[in-house]
């Protein structure tokens, strides 16, 4: 087909193919390009990966699914997550050219043989003195046939990190400089203090006014940019996280441009400050890699080396409308040779002009507003947890309030439960000890008329002597009354207790009313009155419910059976006695009209020795 009838369009294809392949016939290119109805990615895969074209009339490709890149204010269609799934294989050219190249290199290389050695030991002295180093091979094919694109015998395929940093330090080793975080050098940031870099990728630097270390990249280390370690999709979602601008270099070593390109605009000191003071991530590759082909696509690349800057930008929206949300676009793209340094388009020179007369004073001011509006929503998002925190901490120590008062309530109804149980075996209690209380009395208060009538004795008469001489013994009872009685000698103890035993019975009991025998069938005399004391389980002293003493000396008058009166040295002569009534908590007690009363030395009673 003839070039001259060739429709801008299908020139500008070819074009683009002859730039991706770094020449070759133009004739073999429009051939390849027609028979894929001039679609330049497809013809790539022709080139790059052996596919052969179609012969018959095949319908209009779908649009392909990859975004890609507009210039200025485009979205970046890296972030659609559309991953190319071609293999880069190394395509052998059937042209002539390539047929004859083979044998030619064969020679070649087996002359360069005993040069190998040298070849070496000039490697590592380049190496150590940090010098670029030149490429010792005899001779290159490149206007033979067409080198390809992909890896060649010797390139692996790895992970995106470690390609590109097998990249960064190849780049390194040719250009003779060092990566900032790599050199060990230190920047001071605006307040005066040093920051020491880490390991070369992305820069962790954060104050975008710096002042720049002025030994840093002058002397004899040459610097470079600290390029991300990962893949492009990476380095755009980092660029789009953070709000930076992003740098893309990718570069082909099949251009006689890119050596120079590197070891002068890439190692500029002046390039390389303003890249480091202003924050921008820089990501690089070659396009033999998948990496750097696949961003060479979405970034429209033509020719090598080639420069590009990204940022978030806000979309264009209708006034009316609510503002859409930024997005990935390119602000400038820079391809072609860097020679010479005043004007070539990828020159230090034209790039730092570019960056600080045009691309920073009108980037910078909207990433300042995305990343105040960032903070801004960090900061909501920041109040937002933190009120968050205080409701769930309100909200739990309401919980924690409200199972305590639970806590409480419950442990006040069971200690009122508990204490309504006690107060009704108290009252049981009580009520069983009354009911005792009251059969005891009962049963008392019979024991009690039988000895009224059949224990208490009379008093002597006057003259009577068969009873032994007359005592007098005044008595003073717990309620205060004082009673005198008169007892013979040979009377016992047994007819005293009775007696004071009676007065313990209440006026309404007439003494003609008493029992002639005693309660419950029990035995007459001392000795019945005896075996009802040890039935009943009581002491003596709980059983009669009082004792007697004297009044001066204070001492207990026993009770015995068939003990004497007169065999008491104390009652001799007659006495002042006091009764003491005996609380006995298990059973019930004679009534006493009044408490006990104190011990009175003189009762106004005096006995007949007196």
């Amino acid at each position: 087909m003839d070039l001259d009838t060739l429709t801008p369009a299908q020139r500008g294809a070819l074009e683009q193919l002859q730039a991706l392949t770094n020449g070759g016939d133009p004739e073999v290119a429009v051939g390849v390009l027609s028979s894929v109805d001039w679609d330049v990615q497809r013809a790539a895969e022709v080139v790059f990966d052996g596919v052969s074209p179609a012969h018959t009339t095949q319908p209009p490709p779908e649009a392909s699914h990859i975004e890609q890149f507009e210039v200025d204010e485009s979205e970046q269609g890296l972030l659609s997550g559309r991953r190319s799934g071609r293999e880069f294989r190394q395509v052998e050219s059937n042209s002539f050219s390539a047929v004859l190249a083979r044998p030619v290199r064969v020679v070649f290389n087996i002359l360069a043989i005993p040069l190998y050695p040298l070849l070496s030991i000039l490697r590592f002295i380049f190496r150590a003195l940090r010098l670029p180093v030149p490429n010792f091979a005899p001779f290159t094919f490149s206007t033979l046939s067409y080198r390809p694109l992909g890896p060649g015998a010797g390139r692996e395929a790895k992970d995106p990190k470690s390609v590109a940093e097998r990249w960064v330090l190849a780049l390194e080793e040719e250009t003779g400089a060092v990566c900032i975080s790599r050199s060990g050098r230190r920047r001071t940031d605006a307040s005066g203090s040093s920051v020491a870099t880490g390991v070369a990728g992305p820069s962790t630097l954060t104050s975008r006014g710096s002042a720049w270390d002025g030994s840093v990249g002058e002397g004899d280390m040459k610097l470079l940019p600290d390029f991300f370690l990962g893949s492009y999709e990476e380095f755009a979602r980092t660029c789009q996280k953070d709000i930076k601008i992003g740098c893309i270099v990718i570069v082909s070593e099949e251009h006689d441009d890119v050596a120079e390109f590197k070891r002068s605009t890439l190692t500029d000191p002046t390039f390389v400050r303003i890249i480091q003071e202003n924050d921008i991530l820089v990501w690089g590759g070659d396009i033999r890699d998948r990496e750097a082909w696949s961003a060479s696509q979405k970034l429209q690349a033509t020719t090598y080396p080639f420069v590009a800057f990204i940022a978030l930008q806000p979309r264009r929206a209708p006034a009316s409308a609510e503002p859409p949300a930024p997005t990935m676009t390119i602000l400038s793209r820079h391809q072609g040779p860097s020679i010479p340094s005043t004007s070539a388009p990828t020159a230090a020179q034209t790039l730092v002009k570019h960056l600080t007369e045009q691309l920073l004073p009108r980037v910078n001011p909207i990433l300042d507003k995305l990343r105040s509006q960032e903070a801004e929503r960090e900061r909501e998002r920041a109040l937002r947890a933190e009120q968050d925190r205080a409701f769930e901490e309100s909200r739990r120590r309401d919980a924690e309030r409200a199972q305590q008062r639970a806590q409480q309530e419950r442990a006040a109804a069971e200690e009122k439960k508990r204490a309504a149980e006690a107060e009704a075996r108290r009252a049981a209690e009580r009520r069983k000890a009354e009911e005792a209380k009251k059969l005891w009395e009962a049963h008392r208060m019979s024991w009690r008329r039988w000895i009224r009538r059949g224990l208490v004795v009379r008093e002597p008469r006057p003259g009577e002597t068969g009873r032994g001489k007359t005592m007098r013994v005044g008595i003073r009872m717990p309620d205060g009354r004082r009673v005198v009685r008169f007892f013979g000698e040979n009377d016992t103890v047994t007819a005293l207790y009775a007696y004071v035993d009676s007065l313990f019975i209440p006026p309404e009991y007439v003494q003609d009313a008493d029992p002639v025998s005693p309660p419950e069938g029990g035995s007459a005399g001392e000795d019945g009155l005896a075996g009802e004391m040890q039935h009943s389980g009581k002491s003596v002293d709980k059983w009669w419910g009082f004792k007697i003493v004297l009044a001066y000396p204070r001492k207990e008058i026993e009770w015995a059976p068939e003990k004497r009166i007169g065999d008491i040295d104390a009652l001799k002569g007659g006495a002042q006695v006091v009764v003491e009534p005996i609380a006995d908590e298990d059973c019930a007690q004679g009534k006493a009209k009044g408490p006990a009363g104190s011990v009175d030395d003189d009762d106004e009673y005096h006995t007949e020795s007196e």
